[in-house]
């Protein structure tokens, strides 16, 4: 029954010091940015410059491993992390990805490791 007694004193120490080295090791960073595109531009076109806009150099998303993931994995939106830009991966068709509602966005995620990093990137497709 002592060894439940000193496990019982310990553990509290033990999840607060797991739980600092967890802050310490993530160091996670959060940020949303918003861009807005023209429907239907031409595939490559720009659409912005994540790295300036976060004020990340653009060697950084590259050698973080920097990646974008939308939640229905479809390729309108890219990151060429050679230069730190968005462009358009796919035409986008307002009406069909968004039907009548108003306004039409896309919600992306830009992920980075080592540290961890996580930013919102909201891009807005305007009817034309």
């Amino acid at each position: 029954n002592k060894y439940f007694v000193k496990m019982a004193l310990y553990f509290p120490f033990v999840l607060f010091v797991n739980a600092f080295i967890l802050v310490v090791l993530i160091d996670a960073t959060i940020c949303q940015i918003r861009y807005s595109v023209p429907e239907e531009m031409r595939k490559g076109s720009f659409v912005g410059n994540v790295a300036e806009d976060l004020g990340i150099d653009a060697k950084r998303l590259k050698s973080g491993g920097a990646r974008i993931v939308i939640s229905d994995s479809s390729e309108y939106i890219r990151l060429d992390v050679d230069k730190g830009n968005l462009v358009v991966g796919e035409r986008i068709d307002r009406e069909q990805l968004c039907g009548q509602t108003s306004p039409c966005s896309l919600n992306l995620e830009m992920i980075m490791t080592n540290p961890i990093q996580l930013h919102s990137v909201v891009v807005e497709v305007l009817d034309c």
